[in-house]
């Protein structure tokens, strides 16, 4: 009993979210938001390299541009997110991969996939987002619109730039996959989506809702993103970043009675006495007041605790507080 007692903890009080389908009633579509996107150094963004021949313009990030974009869209759609990724990477120097863009442009090249879509068939709409480098979309998106089938799917592009828009590849997307029907996309500069997320969601919001595909407000979203965060975490047992999402003082209770502090729940987490590798959510309803949320839901858990491995799908209830501008999750 006791693992039950420790899924049961983890899935009403910690709150584990789902980053694949959340099932509503009336079968709404199936959502895929596919992105290239670079971390290293980028243009206008991030912090300069010393020695770098890009640092008067470039800076070095953790998380590309396009890729933070990408991961708005996802939380107000609730579609999955798919990184789009190459068997040869794109180098960190921003400078280099500059060139290694022109010459794939230059041969009109195809460069290889290391990541495949294994349920294409499956998705309904398909956003497909990358940055602009040289004034055009990367050509590994090429690779990618024509390593699947989009007849009668809906493609909605994105993309992230530095004064350049969409810089044309609305129409290039619409020339190449015209068995799909492919909606009005969204530019949005990438320091803006590097480094203000709130101006982003500012700016993704109403043209989501302008075609139909908002599921979630901003402060919705927001919630589901702090929702995902300790998940994650959970998974990455990065006790920190727990630590930091739940209110001191905070006591998790196990459907037995059986009570633990932050510090004896979080030190099993680290041990491996708990440990948490997979997760889907069901029907998530969230509810925003002010300054305080909910989010009740059921989660599909794999996990492996006290020994035992298994699947549960069991209750979600989840309060969180906005302190700071940050939705932090308490009992």
């Amino acid at each position: 009993m006791k693992k039950l007692f420790a899924l049961l903890l983890v899935c009403t009080l910690v709150c584990s979210f789902a980053p694949a389908t959340a099932e509503q009633p009336g079968d709404p579509p199936r959502i895929l938001i596919a992105y290239l996107s670079r971390a290293g150094e980028n243009y206008n963004v991030g912090e300069a390299r010393p020695g770098s021949a890009s640092a008067s313009y470039a800076g070095y990030i953790d998380e590309g541009n396009t890729a933070k974009m990408a991961r708005v869209i996802a939380n107000m759609t609730g579609g999955d997110l798919f990184a789009i990724t190459t068997v040869t990477p794109y180098p960190d120097d921003y400078a280099t991969m500059l060139q290694v863009a022109q010459d794939e442009i230059d041969t009109d090249a195809r460069p290889e996939l290391a990541t495949v879509v294994e349920n294409m068939a499956d998705y309904d709409v398909i956003f497909i987002g990358y940055p602009i480098w040289h004034g055009r979309m990367p050509q590994a998106i090429y690779t990618f619109m024509e390593s699947y089938d989009f007849t009668g799917k809906t493609v909605i592009p994105f993309n992230t730039h530095e004064g350049s828009g969409q810089s044309g590849t609305q129409g290039v997307i619409e020339k190449k996959l015209t068995g799909s029907t492919v909606l009005q996309g969204l530019a949005v500069q990438g320091k803006i989506a590097q480094e203000n997320p709130e101006r982003t969601a500012e700016l993704v919001e109403p043209w989501l809702e302008g075609l139909g595909m908002k599921k979630w407000s901003s402060e919705e979203a927001q919630v589901l993103a702090a929702y995902k965060a300790i998940q994650q975490a959970m998974i990455d047992k990065d006790i920190e970043t727990l630590d930091s999402m739940f209110l001191d003082g905070t006591i998790f209770t196990h459907m037995s009675g059986k009570t633990q502090t932050k510090e004896e729940f979080f030190g099993e987490i680290a041990d491996g006495t708990l440990n948490y590798f997979a997760y889907v959510i069901h029907d998530p309803q969230i509810t925003v007041n002010g300054d305080e949320a909910e989010l009740a839901a059921s989660v599909t858990l794999t996990a492996k605790v006290y020994g035992a491995s298994g699947d549960w799908t069991l209750p979600v209830h989840a309060r969180f507080t906005k302190i700071n501008g940050e939705w932090i999750s308490y009992n």
